[in-house]
C-alpha cells in the first residue's frame, strides 16, 4: 500500500461504503494488493462438523480457486498440504494442475501456508517450539518439502 500526503488526500474520493467496482478503484488508487486463502471459498468445517456445513458445492482447490476468481480477488494463498500425496510426498501431478489452474483463472499465489496447526504434534509451535528435538523436527519437515 503506498501512504504519502498526495494517496492520502485521494482518501475525499471514497466518503461512503466500497462494494463492487468502487472497491477495485480504490485498491488501485492506493496501490492494495489483495488474496484470499483458497480455504475461503471452500466447505468451512470445524471440530463439530468436520465435513462442512455446505455441502451442496464441490469444495476441492480448483473449485476453490475458480470461486476466488469470479469473486474478482487475483491473489491466492495456498497450503502445501494441497501438493502432497496420501503419504506426504510432493505430488508432481497435483503442482500441474494447481498451476494451469492458476493460469486458466489468472490468480497469483501470494503466499504458501504450511500446515502445522492440524497435527497435535505441533501444539506448542514448530521452528519456535520450546523443545529443540521438536524444532529439529519442523526444519527437517520444511526441508524434505
Amino acid at each position: 500500500m503506498k501512504v504519502d500526503k498526495e494517496t492520502l488526500s485521494g482518501l475525499e474520493e471514497f466518503p461512503s461504503y466500497l462494494e463492487g467496482e468502487e472497491v477495485e478503484k480504490f485498491f488501485t488508487r492506493f496501490d492494495i494488493k489483495f488474496s484470499a486463502g483458497h480455504w475461503c471459498a471452500g466447505d468451512f468445517s470445524d471440530r463439530f462438523a468436520p465435513g462442512g456445513y455446505h455441502t451442496v458445492s464441490s469444495s476441492d482447490i480448483i473449485s476453490q480457486m475458480e470461486r476466488v476468481a469470479q469473486a474478482g480477488i487475483k491473489g491466492i494463498e495456498l497450503h502445501n498440504t494441497l501438493f502432497l500425496d496420501e503419504k506426504q510426498k510432493v505430488d508432481k501431478l497435483k503442482i500441474k494442475e494447481i498451476k494451469e489452474a492458476l493460469e486458466d483463472y489468472s490468480l497469483i499465489p501470494t503466499n504458501m501456508n504450511l500446515d502445522f496447526f492440524s497435527k497435535p504434534f505441533w501444539k506448542w509451535g514448530s521452528i519456535t517450539h520450546p523443545d529443540s528435538r521438536v524444532r529439529k523436527k519442523a526444519w527437517i519437515w520444511l526441508y524434505r518439502q
